[in-house]
C-alpha cells in the first residue's frame, strides 16, 4: 500500500527498468519484461530472484515530475470582463479542490462550504499555489498544476504521500489589496447637479448591495423601502459614507467597498462573508443640506438681544430643561433655528441644556447662559 518513488535514467534501477520507465504517460499501465543481463545476472539478487532469471513487472504510473519542472496553468473560465488582474500582496477569497494526478480528492474547501483567504505572494501557501493565484480575474477558474519541489516536497502531509504531484481547480471569488480605495463609477448624474452632498447632510437614498460575484446580501430597492444615514457620523460603514459624498439628488452610481472599509475581516454572521468585497448600487433621494461642523443648531435670522429672557419665560432667573426643551422646538417650528437633521432632536436639546447647565444644579441662569460664539478660548493642556 505504497508507491516506490525513484528518479529513472540515472542509474537508480537496474538497466532493463531505467529503460522501461522511460516515456511512460501518467496513468499508463505497462508490462516490463526484463532478461537477465539487464537485471540481476548470474547472481540473482541473493534472496527472492534466482540467477539467470528474467523479471516481469507490471507498472501503474501515478504520477512524474522534473526537478526543474515549474507549476501548470491551464486558464479554463477567464470573464470576459477583467478590470485588474491579481498581484503580489493581493488578499484573495478562493475556492477550490485539491487532487492528486489520479483524481483523488484530499481537500476541498467547497466541502467546508468556505472559501480560503489568503494573502498571495508572500508565502501564506505553498510556493506553487502563491505563484498560480497571480494574474487572476474576479470569477476566474484555472487549474493549477504543483510539483512536489513546489508543493509538500518527498515528505508529503497528512493525506498527501511524499513526493507527490498536487492539482488545484480553483475558483476566484474575489481579491482586493489593503491600499485600495473605494471605487466610485456614476451610472447617472441628472442635468441639474449644482447641490452635492457633504459631511453632516442628511440623505435617504435607496440601494443594492451584493459580492464581486453577483450575490444579493440585501436590497431596499427589492422591498420598496429607503435607507437613511448623516454623512461623516459613522452610521453607515465608511466605504458607504465615502461612496455617498459629493452626489447629488437623483444621481445613481456603483460603489465598489474592499473589506477593510466594509465589515472586515469578521463579516456579519450569517449575512456578508469575511474579508468580502462589496458592490453597492446606490440611488441618492433626498439631500438635506447639514449644520455647519461643530453645530447641533443654528439660528436661520438674527438672535434676539434679550435670548435669555424669552427663554425664562416665568422670569424666576433660572431656565429648567422644559423651558428650554419648549423654546427650542418653537424656533425650529418656526423657521428661526434648525437642529442638525438625521439625529434625535430630543437627545440634542438635553446636550444643548447640559452644555449650558454648567454646575450641573438642574437649571441654568443668566451667568451661565452664553452663546457658542460668546464661550471663552482655552488652550488645549
Amino acid at each position: 500500500m505504497k508507491t516506490y518513488d525513484t528518479y529513472v535514467g540515472i542509474g537508480w534501477l537496474i538497466p532493463g527498468m531505467d529503460t522501461g520507465l522511460l516515456g511512460m504517460c501518467v496513468g499508463e499501465r505497462r508490462i516490463i519484461t526484463i532478461p537477465p543481463f539487464l537485471a540481476y545476472g548470474e547472481a540473482g539478487d541473493g534472496k527472492d530472484i534466482p540467477g539467470q532469471a528474467s523479471v516481469v513487472f507490471d507498472v501503474m504510473l501515478l504520477d512524474l515530475h522534473n526537478p526543474k519542472d515549474s507549476i501548470s496553468v491551464e486558464n479554463q473560465v477567464v470573464p470576459e470582463s477583467c478590470e485588474r488582474r491579481s498581484q503580489s500582496g493581493d488578499f484573495l477569497r478562493y475556492h477550490y479542490n485539491g487532487t492528486l494526478l489520479d483524481g483523488s480528492l484530499f481537500d476541498s474547501s467547497y466541502s467546508r462550504n468556505r472559501t480560503f483567504d489568503t494573502y498571495i505572494g508572500q508565502g501564506y501557501v505553498i510556493p506553487g499555489v502563491d505563484q498560480g493565484l497571480l494574474g487572476v480575474c474576479v470569477g476566474e477558474r484555472r487549474r493549477i498544476v504543483v510539483p512536489p519541489h513546489l508543493g509538500y516536497g518527498e515528505e508529503g502531509r497528512g493525506n498527501i504521500p511524499g513526493s507527490a504531484v498536487l492539482v488545484f481547480d480553483v475558483q476566484v471569488v474575489d481579491f482586493h489589496n489593503p491600499s485600495d480605495p473605494v471605487s466610485i463609477t456614476s451610472r447617472y448624474r441628472p442635468p441639474d447637479c449644482s447641490e452635492l452632498s457633504k459631511k453632516g447632510d442628511f440623505l435617504k437614498y435607496r440601494y443594492n448591495a451584493s459580492l464581486l460575484d453577483g450575490t444579493l446580501l440585501d436590497s431596499t430597492w427589492n422591498l420598496g423601502k429607503t435607507d437613511s444615514a448623516v454623512l461623516g457620523f459613522g452610521q453607515v460603514v465608511l466605504g458607504v459614507d465615502m461612496g455617498l459624498r459629493d452626489m447629488c439628488v437623483g444621481e445613481r452610481r456603483t460603489v465598489v467597498v474592499p473589506p477593510h472599509l466594509g465589515y472586515g475581516e469578521a463579516g456579519v454572521a450569517g449575512e456578508v462573508p469575511g474579508s468580502a468585497v462589496l458592490v453597492f448600487d446606490i440611488e441618492l433621494l433626498e439631500l438635506v443640506a447639514g449644520l455647519p461642523e461643530g453645530y447641533m443648531f443654528v439660528w436661520t435670522g438674527e438672535v434676539s438681544p434679550h435670548l435669555f429672557e424669552e427663554i425664562d419665560r416665568d422670569g424666576d432667573g433660572g431656565v429648567l430643561l422644559e423651558e428650554f426643551a419648549e423654546y427650542i422646538h418653537a424656533q425650529v417650528g418656526s423657521g428661526r433655528g434648525k437642529l442638525a437633521p438625521g439625529f434625535d432632536a430630543q437627545m440634542i436639546v438635553r446636550n444643548m441644556f447640559a452644555n449650558q447647565d454648567r454646575d450641573g444644579d438642574g437649571k441654568v441662569t443668566a451667568q451661565e447662559f452664553k452663546l457658542k460664539g460668546q464661550e471663552a478660548k482655552h488652550d488645549e493642556l
